[in-house]
């Protein structure tokens, strides 16, 4: 399944400022905190005919701690998120990414305001 990733392209002074930040534990929260909003709201997504797809969610750390990884790992969940030619995709992890990278990034620049 494609993953999605979020970069900080067109935002050139929040990143230089996350670059020269010496702490960066508050970022490091705030991307906890992400990802388990993304773990939360793509579960409420999920399509849950037996309920496997929903359990095959992995939220894994990354880069210590600056990157999160969501996936879920069964043989249908690229079929369930993006469809087929004979059904429309459910996109429940897309919609959640969405949803919460908006919200990351204006969690971002106000914390290096």
């Amino acid at each position: 399944m494609a993953d999605y990733e979020l970069a900080l392209n067109g935002f050139p002074e929040l990143s230089e400022t996350i670059q020269e930040s010496k702490d960066l534990e508050d970022v490091k929260t705030l991307v906890r905190i992400s990802g388990s909003d993304l773990m939360r709201l793509s579960q409420l997504r999920v399509p849950t005919d037996s309920y496997t797809l929903k359990r095959s969610a992995k939220l894994k750390s990354l880069d210590n701690g600056l990157g999160i990884s969501l996936s879920y790992n069964t043989d249908y969940a690229a079929y369930q998120e993006y469809g087929t030619r004979f059904f429309a995709g459910k996109f429940y992890l897309k919609q959640a990414f969405d949803v919460v990278s908006r919200q990351f990034i204006t969690d971002l620049e106000r914390m290096f305001r």
